[in-house]
């Protein structure tokens, strides 16, 4: 195996570097003419053992728009009764987005893209809340470094946020 040479102590600390060691082994594997059983569907296997690192990075980015929803109603909505509600759930996010996220996710996770769905998101959002919603960058003014790390505070990330939105 090309640079890992066991890679299955990888999965229990980072099951999408795993999944992605594991597909490749695998199409290697397939690519080499061995004879393999013939009920062995190793295309399939190849996709499902990519969706487990599919999932766990969708629940990073999945965490991390919720998150930045919240920031944006709190950069923008700073006196708004819910924003002590909005800074708990924030943190939540931002937690549970941290605890998934894992290095090797770096060059995957699409902040642009999570970006460009709290954009819509924040427009629906805003319209419930009968408020007006300034045009947001079309890029995400925060670093992912900021937003999944472990000591991430929701107040400090809403004022950056702000400073950036204005």
């Amino acid at each position: 195996m090309d640079g890992i040479s066991d890679p299955a102590p990888l999965y229990p600390d980072d099951a999408f570097a795993w999944s992605l060691a594991q597909a490749d082994a695998l199409r290697r594997l397939g690519a080499a003419g061995l004879p393999l059983p013939n009920d062995l569907d190793l295309p399939m296997i190849i996709e499902e053992i990519e969706a487990v690192g599919r999932e766990q990075l969708l629940a990073v980015q999945g965490n991390l728009t919720q998150a930045l929803l919240h920031l944006v109603k709190l950069a923008l909505l700073p006196d708004h009764t819910a924003c002590r509600h909005w800074t708990k759930e924030t943190r939540a996010f931002l937690v549970n987005a941290a605890r998934r996220y894992r290095p090797s996710m770096r060059g995957a996770v699409d902040l642009d893209g999570v970006w460009l769905d709290v954009r819509r998101l924040a427009a629906d959002e805003f319209a419930e809340l009968d408020a007006p919603l300034p045009v947001l960058p079309s890029a995400c003014p925060l670093a992912l470094d900021a937003l999944v790390a472990r000591d991430a505070e929701p107040r400090l990330l809403a004022e950056a946020l702000a400073t950036a939105l204005t």
